[in-house]
């Protein structure tokens, strides 16, 4: 609160604050410094005559008046000078206070957090260090050093220069802020993961004066990062060999089921037409047709066997797939899929010829009979369009149906198992499935696998 001279004029009825108006609105130091000045002007003032006499060796004229004017002018520029003094001292104070609860506040905070704070100043390319730098790494204070050479020497040699351009980089730039990953030696020689996160202090000008940040400890992190994408490997691979040996068991029971039992369906249902066919040469017989009667239901009945071996074989792996390939095997299965469900199927295949070799195949395939699966049971389209397409670099294929599209919650739903096997059939070859709505209805399932040859090796993407 500034000083009022009417403070002394007017008399109401409270009484005027004599210490708040003397000690605190006129600070000591202002004070001192401008009685000090009056004290020696008055004296210059007094005695300038006598010494003016001295040295010119002739008396000045009125020397009363001349000594008025000086005391005049002293105490003028006397509270002059306090009022200049004061704002100057009071602004400095202000300043004073702001950087000492500043600095009270980064220390607190250094001393509160876990991470070992640090400020580099550019200028003296030096480094102050929190006290979490002697937890975290094991170092004592006698150990730490504010050169920068001694963070320098402890970043790995192979991280070293990454590093510095990083920092580098973001110096030179408009950014304010850096960060990143590095291996840092500890007191005991092992070397520790940290996350290093800074800012840049800039001048008015935008050069950079100082990067004050925090080193975070992430070597724990680190390793269980490392071994969840560990796990999650080995679970894809089994994940990828339980398919592929499931595939081979499939093919091995459907090639048994189509050629042994199969054909011996077939020679019986042989055996049951001939045997009718002679039975009904014998016309003249009436008690043979009973038996007749007999033979011929157990032909149909061999017939109905004959097409459910088929339909099974075909269910476990279609022959069509491995003979005339992918484009013959997908419109066979649409065209089962449209007489079992009533749901058309429009396919828009490539014109010319697909060579994609038997794993690429069986993974597309089995991504199709999932999606229509899912058609069929949540929803409730009446058309399903599905398209198969190749580029240079990558085979898609995409089913789009018009039903009432899927929740988005069911996305990332754990139970969505049947989304979840579809990703994963696509990742074992390094591809991908997108799952979309369509507007205003409907849903659109991507698969996008990378395009490799029959000659070429399609392998599982390891991941």
């Amino acid at each position: 609160m500034a000083f009022r001279w009417k403070d002394f004029l007017h008399r109401g009825p409270e009484r005027i604050d004599f210490d708040r108006v003397f000690l605190r609105e006129m600070p000591v130091a202002e004070l001192g410094v401008t009685v000090l000045y009056v004290l020696v002007a008055g004296v210059w003032c007094v005695f300038s005559d006598d010494v003016f006499d001295w040295l010119l060796g002739v008396a000045i004229d009125s020397p009363g008046l001349q000594t008025l004017k000086g005391i005049n002018f002293v105490v003028i520029t006397g509270l002059l000078l306090y009022v200049v003094l004061r704002r100057s001292f009071r602004n400095r104070r202000l300043a004073e206070e702001a950087s000492r609860i500043n600095q009270e506040r980064f220390e607190a905070v250094a001393l509160a957090t876990t991470d070992a704070i640090w400020d580099w100043n550019l200028d003296t390319n030096t480094v102050w260090w929190s006290n979490s730098i002697e937890k975290l790494f094991g170092y004592s204070r006698a150990d730490v050093s504010t050169k920068v050479d001694w963070w320098l020497d402890r970043l790995h040699p192979e991280d070293k220069d990454r590093v510095l351009e990083s920092i580098r980089r973001v110096a030179d730039g408009a950014g304010p802020t850096w960060a990143g990953h590095y291996r840092f030696r500890c007191q005991d020689g092992t070397y520790a993961v940290v996350l290093d996160r800074g800012y840049i202090v800039r001048d008015a000008a935008g050069k950079p004066l100082r990067v004050v940040g925090g080193m975070s400890d992430i070597t724990e992190r680190r390793r269980a990062e490392e071994a969840l994408e560990t796990s999650r490997r080995q679970l894809r691979a089994l994940s990828t060999q339980l398919q592929s040996v499931r595939e081979e068991e499939r093919a091995t029971v459907a090639r048994e089921i189509h050629d042994e039992l199969g054909q011996a369906l077939t020679a019986l249902k042989i055996n049951l037409d001939w045997l009718e066919r002679k039975m009904g040469e014998r016309t003249n017989d009436p008690g043979l047709n009973p038996m007749l009667d007999r033979v011929v239901e157990s032909t149909q009945m061999t017939e109905s066997a004959i097409g459910s071996v088929q339909r099974i074989a075909t269910e476990l792996r279609p022959s069509v797939l491995d003979t005339l390939g992918l484009p013959i095997a997908l419109q066979q299965e649409a065209q089962r899929f449209q007489q079992r469900t009533g749901t058309t199927c429009e396919l828009e295949m490539p014109s010319e010829p697909l060579d994609v070799p038997p794993g690429v195949a069986t993974t597309i395939f089995r991504i199709f009979q999932e999606a229509l699966t899912n058609v069929a049971r949540h929803a409730q389209a009446k058309q399903v369009r599905v398209a198969l397409r190749q580029d240079q670099d990558s085979l898609a294929l995409e089913v789009e149906d018009d039903g009432i599209g899927i929740r988005p919650n069911a996305l990332d739903d754990s139970k969505s198992l049947g989304l979840l096997g579809m990703r994963e059939r696509a990742l074992a070859f390094g591809g991908e499935v997108a799952v979309t709505p369509v507007h205003p209805c409907g849903t659109r399932v991507i698969v996008r696998l990378p395009r490799v040859t029959s000659g070429q090796t399609a392998v599982p993407a390891k991941v």
